[in-house]
């Protein structure tokens, strides 16, 4: 499968029924497709999740394209990433990387994700979500 640069893995409140997918996602996105990364999910005790794109363990969530930059553009201001400013200054990183079914290893192909810097990790109380699945309330 082949995704747009505009598509982004999400697992936290940006997915379908979370806290801000009405504001930044509903009518915006033009696939909301169920997929997992390799990585490790941490409930930071402030009402969302972060991540880290290592270690075991996989991460639930969804592949979101949308069909507008400028709105896939504003996920970068919710999530506290300015391109070229010091690592340390960002909440959470915009990378790069493979996703995957939900039902087996199958590669679905490459998109955006957010992974919370090591600074953002030191601030909060992190507990590992062992099961990678933040729950959508």
């Amino acid at each position: 499968m082949s995704f747009c640069d505009q598509s982004v893995f999400v697992y936290g409140t940006l997915k379908p029924g979370g806290h801000y997918w009405n504001q930044f996602c509903e009518g915006k996105v033009s696939v909301a497709l169920p997929a997992r990364i390799s990585g490790q999910l941490y409930d930071l005790q402030v009402g969302y999740p972060g991540v880290f794109l290592r270690g075991e363990g996989w991460v639930q969530g969804y592949v979101l394209s949308f069909s507008n930059s400028v709105d896939f553009e504003q996920l970068d201001v919710l999530e506290g990433f300015v391109q070229g400013r010091p690592i340390e200054q960002n909440e959470y990183l915009r990378v790069r990387l493979d996703c995957f079914s939900t039902e087996s290893d199958e590669r679905l192909g490459e998109v955006w994700a957010y992974e919370m810097t090591e600074s953002t990790f030191r601030r909060y109380k992190a507990m590992r979500i062992e099961d990678g699945n933040w729950p959508v309330s």
